[in-house]
């Protein structure tokens, strides 16, 4: 049978985090793409839903100099079209447009796709790629986690029951720098990922000075592939240095056989994901000298 809970509607974060402090078993609601399914499905319990729609300062896009803050309320369709984050990370757009489907696009939430922590999650790869970090709120005060260890399982992360996360710290890119998404689904779109790299590379004066590969769809959380990374910092991009990267980054890689695919056919779509994601940031960059 469907769960029954009570339904709450604060007006502002403060009135939502106390809320969390005092309700047991409360579910934190923002698009309801996931958590509505979860309820219904007896994959996530409830007494209380609390609902985000009403709290307009967690749908604010900010440039804050050093970085772009993401309000935990934007939906990905937001997102998408926000002026600054085309204008700083024009890969997270390009990230959107595979998104779901434009329906779920107007729905959900970045902070929810960030929360529900399913390993097949969309924004945490390339955002992790990116350096971003994620600001918690309670009753207790705030504090800022990176994103790359905000993860802790499936479904699990650091936040704790009365803590909301409230926004998506980005720092901006430096100078000879790119970010790249890609992945592999089984139709073109509203479908989940079966394996996805993001990667973010800084290079100046032909030698890469930073480098991180991210993988998603290939193991418990999204997974930061250090050894990948490694391969390519202090390497001049080359064919032969990407293609070591990639090597790296599948046998890094920790993936289950599904419906969705097998463990070995995933460990080569990390390969071909990675190579093609490390190659055009590459290309882009060239371009851009």
């Amino acid at each position: 049978m469907p769960q029954t809970y009570e339904y709450h509607r604060p007006g502002d974060t403060a009135e939502a985090c106390r809320l969390l402090a005092e309700l047991r078993d409360a579910q934190v609601l923002a698009g309801g793409t996931d958590l509505l399914f979860d309820l219904e499905a007896g994959l996530r319990q409830a007494r209380h839903v609390v609902s985000l729609k009403q709290i307009d300062e967690l749908k604010q896009i900010h440039d804050e100099k050093e970085r772009i803050s993401i309000g935990a309320g934007c939906t990905a369709r937001e997102v998408q079209s926000s002026r600054l984050v085309v204008k700083f990370f024009p890969e997270i757009t390009e990230m959107v447009v595979t998104f779901a489907s434009p329906q779920i696009r107007a729905r959900a939430t970045v902070a929810g796709n960030i929360c529900s922590a399913v390993p097949c999650g969309d924004f945490p790869v390339i955002l992790i790629a990116l350096g971003a970090e994620a600001e918690l709120s309670s009753t207790r005060g705030t504090r800022t986690v990176t994103l790359a260890g905000f993860f802790t399982g499936p479904r699990e992360t650091v936040r704790e029951q009365d803590e909301l996360l409230t926004r998506i710290l980005i720092p901006k890119k430096p100078p000879a720098s790119g970010a790249c998404h890609l992945k592999f689904q089984r139709r073109a779109s509203n479908s989940l990922a079966v394996a996805s790299a993001g990667v973010f590379l800084r290079v100046e004066n032909g030698t890469c000075r930073e480098a991180r590969v991210v993988l998603g769809a290939v193991a418990p959380v999204p997974l930061l592939a250090e050894r990948a990374g490694a391969a390519f910092t202090g390497k001049t991009p080359s064919p032969e240095t990407i293609a070591r990267a990639a090597e790296l980054a599948r046998d890094e890689a920790r993936p289950i056989s599904d419906v969705r695919g097998s463990e070995g056919f995933r460990r080569e779509l990390v390969y071909v994901l990675t190579h093609r994601a490390l190659t055009r940031v590459v290309q882009r960059l060239e371009r851009q000298n």
